[in-house]
């Protein structure tokens, strides 16, 4: 009998590592040079407002009916952004994150469409199409995928000029919970980068040059594992059980 694509999603999902073997795992496949070489796939093709690259890592597990659904909320420590695993409509989500699975991107996650950057459909599928080939050439399609950058929607909650964004887990909701943070207060905390984007800078002499640039990281505990967290509002969709189908670049 062929499995329902609900069904695979979920089975593809809670493949995916924990951010600790997730972390090892991509030191072990090249770090950070990894990272840099889809990333200048996405900056050369003029779309790094849009695109970033995500560490492919899950906080749960979920049900072959759920997806993991990502939305802002106010809460008692203010502004936050909740993915939780969830039975969602698909009035308003949007894919936010890829995987490459078996030569196709495949949904990782989804979030409120307001919250992501709207992607060009005519430019994204050359650019996912060299993607894969990076991907597929160092061996990481269990580990990094494109993602969707946030939006102005989020960015303007943001109390601080050049925010990062910390990713924690609500263990008894099973979802993770994303909140701004000042970037020199990340530093403090035991992290893992989970999201990069590319960005382009000038040195004294006026040379450009290319780096990447974190804009999310999650908290680790000392003893490995995610670090815990709580939340005061969870979203409640209506329920619909097929996730969006998968993304071809070849469309």
């Amino acid at each position: 009998m062929q499995q329902s694509a609900s069904t695979a999603h979920a089975e593809r999902y809670n493949s995916l590592l924990d951010i600790k073997d997730a972390s090892l795992e991509l030191r072990r496949c090249g770090g950070e040079a990894v990272v840099s070489k889809l990333l200048e796939v996405i900056y050369d093709a003029g779309l790094a407002d849009e695109i970033g690259i995500r560490l492919l890592h899950k906080h749960n597990e979920i049900d072959a009916i759920e997806i993991m659904y990502e939305t802002a909320v106010e809460d008692e420590e203010g502004f936050a952004l909740v993915t939780s695993a969830t039975r969602t409509s698909g009035t308003d989500f949007e894919c936010n994150s890829w995987q490459l699975n078996k030569g196709k991107f495949v949904p990782v996650e989804f979030s409120d469409r307001q919250l992501v950057r709207e992607l060009d459909v005519t430019k994204a599928g050359p650019v996912f199409a060299r993607l894969a080939d990076v991907i597929k050439a160092q061996n990481v399609e269990h580990l990094l995928g494109p993602s969707l950058n946030y939006s102005e929607a989020v960015w303007g909650k943001s109390p601080t000029s050049d925010p990062a964004l910390l990713e924690k887990t609500d263990f008894d909701e099973r979802a993770n919970v994303v909140r701004f943070v000042g970037r020199d207060e990340a530093i403090f905390i035991q992290s893992t980068k989970t999201k990069w984007y590319a960005k382009k800078v000038i040195d004294e002499d006026g040379n450009p040059s290319w780096l990447t640039a974190c804009n999310c990281f999650c908290s680790v505990a000392p003893e490995g594992g995610h670090l815990g967290t709580q939340t005061h509002s969870i979203p409640d969709p209506n329920p619909d059980p097929d996730p969006d189908p998968p993304y071809d670049p070849g469309d």
